[in-house]
């Protein structure tokens, strides 16, 4: 009697209170082995790897305008909805609450598309294409080289119409509406807390495969004062972050070539909570240099990433390189890091895929006045993915 209720109920409402909303998303899960080497013990874990349901929608309101609008959600089917885990999948607590992923109104016409809210970047909706994996240790994917790929809150978002083939560009603005407090003895993963004004410019080109995204970000300053790294040395936090990244490569014939490069110069917080926690115990500055107080951090990176695919099989490899973090020109000694994937997948339907790869991240190196040693990371990992 109750389905019969509900089946008519539905049939009665209007066909247009369906009309234009679309349902999408994806399931993603895996098992995952970590070797941090040491005296740290081995672990496997069954973890969420990003998973997400959305619902998005567009009005007509004539004369060439749409009013558009998007929820999306993430959620993990493992029962871990905390946000805390390290890797990609959680990054930014991407999970346990309503429209913590790309969610947004806004208009659309023929001069563009203007959206506000939680809003993709251009890293997170039209860049990262060297990450080609599925996973939530950063082992095993590029979860360090794409830390800054998210969703910006509070933030508009605008997209140049597509006047010229194949050209994207948006620019975007993220409002500093408030802090949670930064604590001087949790460094940086405290600064990544805080909101800041943000001003970000993207540009892609695609033509015949080839591709080319530039992204350029400027971050303001989140707190004034200082703290001291584990020498005594004191540096200011009162610093503005600029990062840039270019992706070049080729997409078409079965055939994926991407090539990325990012540098960053900022306070501490650059260098993001993975790679810091890797690098942390072997530090050290030259002994030699001159720090001052309002010196810089700067980072550079570089990743490649080659994939072909022999029917539903698609084997991939990628290796990324960070230099050493210089200070005020200063080489931070051992901080860099090597890091190289090699998996495939395997489609199983248009819209499921198995996959399996291992991973590594080598920080070699003692800190001469500790004897303290990097430790690398290395990881094992199935997944399945199903997008609907």
């Amino acid at each position: 009697m109750k389905k019969s209720l509900i089946a008519l109920l539905v049939a009665s409402m209007p066909a247009a209170a369906f009309a234009d909303v679309t349902i999408y998303g994806a399931i993603k899960a895996g098992v995952e082995t970590y070797d941090q080497g040491g005296n740290t013990a081995k672990q496997t874990n069954i973890d969420d790897l990003g998973s997400r349901i959305g619902f998005k929608g567009s009005e007509d309101l004539g004369n060439g305008l749409k009013a558009i609008w998007q929820v999306e959600s993430g959620f993990a089917i493992d029962g871990n909805s905390d946000g805390t885990n390290a890797g990609k999948a959680y990054t930014g607590g991407s999970t346990g609450t309503l429209a913590n992923r790309n969610s947004f109104i806004g208009l659309q016409s023929n001069l563009g598309t203007l959206r506000f809210g939680n809003v993709s970047n251009f890293l997170d909706s039209d860049m990262g294409l060297v990450d080609a994996w599925t996973y939530n240790s950063a082992a095993a994917g590029l979860g360090i080289f794409t830390r800054d790929a998210t969703r910006l809150k509070n933030s508009v978002r605008y997209d140049l119409p597509a006047i010229v083939p194949g050209l994207t560009a948006s620019m975007q603005y993220g409002t500093k509406e408030g802090s949670k407090g930064v604590s001087t003895t949790n460094l940086p993963a405290d600064l990544s807390k805080q909101d800041r004004e943000t001003y970000a410019l993207g540009l892609g080109y695609e033509n015949s495969g080839f591709f080319g995204k530039y992204n350029y970000t400027h971050q303001s300053p989140v707190v004034t004062g200082t703290a001291t790294d584990k020498l005594g040395n004191l540096y200011t936090l009162n610093q503005a972050n600029d990062k840039h990244r270019l992706e070049v490569g080729y997409n078409a014939n079965n055939l994926f070539v991407g090539l990325g490069y990012q540098q960053a110069k900022g306070d501490a917080s650059i260098v993001g909570s993975a790679w810091g926690s890797l690098v942390d115990n072997g530090a050290y500055y030259d002994k030699n240099a001159v720090f001052g107080l309002n010196d810089k951090f700067k980072t550079t990176e570089y990743a490649l990433t080659v994939a072909y695919t022999f029917g539903a099989i698609t084997p991939k490899f990628t290796y990324a390189h960070g230099d050493d973090v210089k200070v005020g020109g200063n080489t931070m000694h051992n901080t860099k890091y090597d890091q190289y994937v090699l998996g495939a997948d395997y489609a199983l339907s248009k819209r499921t895929t198995v996959g399996a790869q291992y991973g590594e991240i080598k920080v070699g190196g003692t800190n001469p006045a500790t004897q303290a040693t990097n430790q690398n990371l290395k990881t094992f990992g199935l997944n399945m993915v199903h997008n609907f």
